[in-house]
Order: structure tokens, then C-alpha cells, then sequence
């Protein structure tokens, strides 16, 4: 019976530790690029902004490692879909990494050597000027309403450059307008307008808010479709 009992330890502890090694998987540039070519998932720069304005991974999206919010702003990031994590190195990828599996991500592939191995196997990089990053403008509660006040129906939308979902969900946004044009939209960076946020309780992005009449008619976090979002607008 000792020997049964053992037995079943043994496998269980084997069995969670591939579990969890299986989360973070350390892969070559090769590698890389077939996955993010192949597989649907977020491609994470942890570099600084400088660092990523002089050659990124495209389709990438930048969070600075050094930055105070980095943890949090992981922490909003989807969990459930693969995320393709590249540095300098290696060094601050293998770092996010651990972070993101103890946060609860689902799979994560950190490049090995970071975009210098990249570069250096011939894998193709762009590049961008820092002046091409769109400035969001500010905005107060007052000046919010003042927008909205003569529209019947008003969009706000709160996103942030770093968020993929929110992306997605400005082209969503972009589409019904098309349907819509007499929609007031109102984009809104979350990190610009921090106060703003603080003000319409905005935890999390995407968050997309239908007003009717300067009333709160309807509120969602994450991606919403475009024909349900126009079934709102009715």
C-alpha cells in the first residue's frame, strides 16, 4: 500500500511540475517567427520606447520592463492566448516571463538572445520615428459633457497604445461609424487621462460606454461585436 501512495505522489508531483514548466517555453528566432506567423497571440516588446522605435518585431506592441506600472498593466493584458515576449537579450524577457506566469497566463514564449539574435539570423525588423506616435489629447468630465450634450446617442471609448484588444476594438468602432456617422465617438487614452478614468471607474481596457441623452446607457470591458454594439446604438 506504501508503495501504491508513493507511486501516486510521485506521478502527481511530475505531472505539475511539467504543468508548470510547460507555461514558459524558451524558444529560438527560428522558432519565433513561425509561431507569431502561424498562431494567433500578442507579440510583447519589454524594451523602452527608444529601444523600440529603433527596430522592433512587427506588429509588436511596447511595454517598458523599467516602467513602475509594468506589472499592472500585464495584469489587464488577456491571459487565455499565447504571448511572444522579446528584449534586448533576453534578460528582461526571461523576467516578464516569470511575472506573467505567476500571473496566471496561459502560454508564454520568450525569445532566446532577444531581437539581437533576431536580427542577427536575417529575421526581418521595422523600425519607426518616435514623431509617428500619435498624441492623444486630454480630457476633463466637464469638457466630456460638453461634447456629448447635443448628440442623442455618444461612444467613449477608453484604450491605451499598448492594449491589442483595443485595437481591434477602434476598428470595430470604425465601422459602425461608417454605418453611423451621426454617432458622437470620443477616443480616450486611458494612460493620458488618468484622472478621467479614475472618474468613470475604468479598471481595465478596452472599456467602451454608450451614452443616450448625457445618460450612461450601456458599458463594456473588452472586445464587443460589431453587430451587437449597432443592436445598442438602435
Amino acid at each position: 500500500m506504501k508503495h501504491i501512495l508513493y507511486l501516486a505522489s510521485t506521478i502527481l508531483l511530475i505531472s505539475c511540475s511539467n504543468t508548470n514548466s510547460q507555461i514558459i517555453e524558451n524558444i529560438n528566432a527560428s522558432q519565433f517567427e513561425t509561431l507569431i506567423k502561424t498562431q494567433d497571440g500578442i507579440i510583447l516588446d519589454v524594451r523602452t520606447s527608444e529601444e523600440f522605435y529603433s527596430g522592433h518585431i512587427s506588429e509588436a506592441t511596447n511595454l517598458d520592463y523599467y516602467k513602475d506600472d509594468f506589472e499592472e498593466k500585464l495584469n489587464i493584458m488577456r491571459k487565455d492566448i499565447p504571448i511572444y515576449v522579446y528584449c534586448r537579450s533576453g534578460g528582461r524577457s526571461k523576467k516578464a516571463a516569470g511575472y506573467m506566469k505567476n500571473l496566471g497566463f496561459s502560454k508564454v514564449y520568450n525569445l532566446i538572445g532577444g531581437i539581437g539574435a533576431w536580427d542577427a539570423e536575417g529575421h526581418q525588423s521595422v523600425s519607426s520615428n518616435r514623431a509617428e506616435k500619435q498624441i492623444h489629447p486630454t480630457y476633463t468630465v466637464s469638457e466630456i459633457n460638453a461634447l456629448v450634450k447635443t448628440h442623442e446617442f455618444a461612444l467613449i471609448n477608453f484604450s491605451t497604445d499598448w492594449c491589442v484588444p483595443c485595437k481591434k476594438m477602434k476598428q470595430i468602432i470604425k465601422a459602425v461609424q461608417k454605418i453611423k456617422p451621426d454617432l458622437k465617438i470620443i477616443l480616450v487614452d486611458a494612460d493620458v487621462n488618468k484622472e478621467l478614468a479614475k472618474n468613470y471607474n475604468i479598471n481595465g481596457v478596452p472599456v467602451l460606454i454608450i451614452l443616450k441623452n448625457n445618460e450612461e446607457l450601456f458599458r463594456h470591458t473588452g472586445i464587443i461585436s460589431k453587430e451587437e454594439l449597432l443592436n445598442k446604438l438602435d
